[in-house]
This record gives C-alpha cells, sequence and structure tokens, in this order.
C-alpha cells in the first residue's frame, strides 16, 4: 500500500516549486514594464570643411626654377703647333695650377729651327751682296736704299722689309733675283719660330694636363687644357614646354643650394638641341659679379623671370584635378566643379585663369567630392580657424 504522508509531502513540493517559478516570471514582467524605452538616436551627419581662396585675378610674373653646373665660358685645350721635345715654361703643369695671361706655359726646343732660319737669312744676305753691284750700274737711284737695307741684315734680328722699287724695270730685275720669294720664305719661318714657345692667352686654371716637359710632341697634340676663370656660365635644363617663357637676356638669381651666397645672372645662348640625358633643352646663364667665390663644377639654383600672364591667378598644383578642373564652393556652402585655362605649370603651382573674381577657390585635394556636396569653409588666409579634430579632405559620413 502507498504510504498516504510521502504521497502528501510529494504534492507539497510541487507545488512550492510551481508557485516560485510562477511569481519569479510575474515579478519579471511587472520590473521590466517599469523601465521606459530607450530613445533611438538619430545619425548625426559629419560636417565637411574645406580650405578656400578668394579668386582675384590679376597681371602673374611666371618664374621658372632649375639646378645646373657651372662651366668655364671658353674652356681651351693648348696644343703643340710645331714639333720637339717639350720645355718647362714658367709654371709647373699641374692640374689646379692658376695661369696669368702672358705666362710661359711650355716652350719646345727650337734649336733646329733656329739654325735653319739662320741659314736662310745667310743666303738672303748673299744674294742681296751680289745684286748690289748691278743695282748701282742700271738702277742707281735705287742703290742707297739697297746698300742701306745690306748693312742693316743680320742673320740674329728679324728681317726688315725691303725697299719699294721705284718703277715695273727694277720691280722685274728685283724679282728675277728671287728676292721677293726668299724674303716672305724667312718671314713665314720667324712666324713659325714664335711658336715653340707658347703662353697662356688669358687668366685661367689648368684643367687637364695632356703632357709633361721632357715629353716629344708632334704637331697639334695636346699639351693642357685651360678654363678661363673670369668668365662662368651656369648651364641650366629648361623644359621643352617653359623654353618659350624665357629669352635672350633674362635676368637670373643664382645661388647656392642652401640659399646662403646668390650672384646676378642673365640668359646668353638658349641651346635648340635636345639633351638627350635630359630630354631638355640647355640655357647659358653668364655671371655677372662676384664670380671670385664661384667654381667650376659647383652646382647651383637658378630661379629666372618669365613672361606675364595677364587675368590669372597662381594657385596649389594639387587643387587641380583631371588635369584643368578644380572645385569652388557656390553660394557658401555648395561644392561645384569648374573647367580652368592652364597657362603653366610649376612644380608646385600653377597659373590658370577662367574662374569668376571673388570666386571661393578650393585649394586643396579632396575626396570623394561631388558636385552640389554641402561643405563648410575655411579661409585659408586664417587656418587657425579651423575646427579642432576635423579633417580637410571631403570623405563620406559614417
Amino acid at each position: 500500500m502507498i504510504n498516504n504522508d510521502n504521497l502528501r509531502k510529494g504534492l507539497i513540493v510541487s507545488l512550492s516549486l510551481v508557485v516560485l517559478v510562477g511569481g519569479g516570471y510575474a515579478l519579471m514582467n511587472y520590473l521590466g514594464g517599469l523601465k521606459k524605452p530607450q530613445e533611438q538616436r538619430k545619425p548625426v551627419a559629419a560636417k565637411i570643411f574645406v580650405q578656400t581662396r578668394k579668386v582675384s585675378p590679376a597681371e602673374v610674373q611666371t618664374q621658372i626654377v632649375t639646378y645646373g653646373r657651372v662651366e668655364s665660358a671658353k674652356p681651351v685645350d693648348v696644343v703643340a703647333e710645331v714639333s720637339g721635345r717639350l720645355l718647362a715654361g714658367s709654371i709647373p703643369l699641374q692640374v689646379g695650377q692658376k695661369v696669368r695671361a702672358g705666362q710661359l706655359l711650355f716652350s719646345i726646343n727650337k734649336q733646329e729651327a733656329l739654325l735653319s732660319l739662320q741659314a736662310q737669312k745667310s743666303n738672303f744676305i748673299r744674294d742681296i751682296a751680289l745684286m748690289l753691284p748691278d743695282l748701282k750700274i742700271d738702277y742707281n737711284e735705287s742703290f742707297e736704299a739697297w746698300q742701306s737695307y745690306f748693312q742693316n741684315l743680320s742673320v740674329e734680328k728679324p728681317l726688315p722689309e725691303p725697299p719699294q722699287a721705284k718703277n715695273n724695270k727694277e720691280k722685274t730685275f728685283i724679282a728675277a733675283k728671287g728676292i721677293n720669294s726668299s724674303y716672305y720664305n724667312i718671314k713665314s719661318q720667324e712666324a713659325q719660330l714664335e711658336k715653340y714657345a707658347v703662353a697662356a692667352p688669358f687668366d685661367a686654371i689648368i684643367s687637364e694636363v695632356y703632357m709633361q716637359a721632357g715629353s716629344s710632341a708632334n704637331p697639334g697634340a695636346k699639351v693642357v687644357r685651360l678654363l678661363r676663370s673670369d668668365e662662368l656660365e651656369l648651364r641650366v635644363p629648361i623644359e621643352v614646354s617653359d623654353v618659350n617663357w624665357i629669352k635672350l637676356g633674362t635676368t637670373v638669381a643664382v645661388s647656392s643650394e642652401d640659399r646662403q651666397k646668390e650672384w646676378q645672372g642673365k640668359i646668353v645662348r638658349i641651346s635648340e638641341i635636345v639633351n638627350p640625358a635630359t630630354q631638355s633643352l640647355d640655357a647659358f646663364v653668364a655671371i655677372t659679379n662676384n664670380k671670385e667665390s664661384i667654381y667650376d663644377g659647383m652646382y647651383l639654383r637658378a630661379k629666372m623671370q618669365g613672361a606675364k600672364v595677364e587675368e590669372a591667378i597662381e594657385i596649389p598644383r594639387r587643387a587641380l584635378f583631371n588635369e584643368n578642373q578644380v572645385y569652388i564652393v557656390w553660394q557658401d556652402s555648395v561644392l561645384k566643379n569648374q573647367t580652368v585655362q592652364i597657362h603653366k605649370l610649376n612644380p608646385e603651382t600653377a597659373v590658370i585663369s577662367g574662374l569668376a573674381p571673388n570666386s571661393d577657390l578650393v585649394i586643396e585635394p579632396l575626396i570623394n567630392a561631388f558636385d552640389n556636396m554641402r561643405v563648410s569653409k575655411i579661409e585659408a588666409q586664417n587656418p587657425e580657424k579651423k575646427a579642432q579634430g576635423t579633417t580637410s579632405a571631403v570623405q563620406s559620413a559614417q
């Protein structure tokens, strides 16, 4: 038989559990109903700021900035014009040696040439002596002039010019004696003898040495190269697209790379041949002042004034997009793109025209921008007003 006490205890426990669970659930629903529903926040559109500048068309002075190396305006290779053994001059032939105009660079042993010249002069003096008796008989009026000429002749001195014939008959007589041809042959050798001593043609620096004293030189052999130190040029590359902006005589501001030293110059030549290494044209700038502190081979900066553009503005190059378009802010809040005319592109700026005066030009690159986008302006003249924590690039609202 089933124990009644045990059955009664089981029913009591089961009912207690049901009441406890049901009461807890009812209490939870009651408390949940007391809590107010959470309000849904509306998404806030990000405020977009763009940096702008007022458009004020005016005359723009273009500039071209480039870099190049200093070169001597007149490098000269000094050659031996005659053959013989090279002799030392008044200065050592060494790279970097300074020379003054007129200083003896080197000479060539001329002993053999000198003896040959003296032998020809002796023959010439002999021919004059043999001619004098005939002159006294047939051309007595010219005898004294020729006799005086004969007495002044010397193998050690340059040959003087002979007397002029007084008539055609005397001229024929002198020519038949071979006097004129002998005279000019001797003068030619005298001129050749001057080539055995070579002096510096101008103040210069020796940049290359090809031969030293003791070497045997042949006609046309290079001995030294001279760089003229008082005439220096800066050779700079000019983009083909920029060459029309400059002209001969254009003033150039030349400076060292660190801008610590400055010089003045002007364009003296513009090459019409494209440099295959740089694909540009070379312009040559003559440096006109304080050349003592400039040396051949220096790398210098050149800033030259180009042509002027009327009714234009110069803007940051990064403000351009699609090659020839910019953004303006219309009615203080709407973004509009505008097509402009580009006159000149510089490394960091561009000279353009085609915008209405007082337009608000966006002067920075924009990301994800489009026509009619709502933006807020920040005047470029007062960048400190830009709100902290905003971005200058346009981004999609999150």
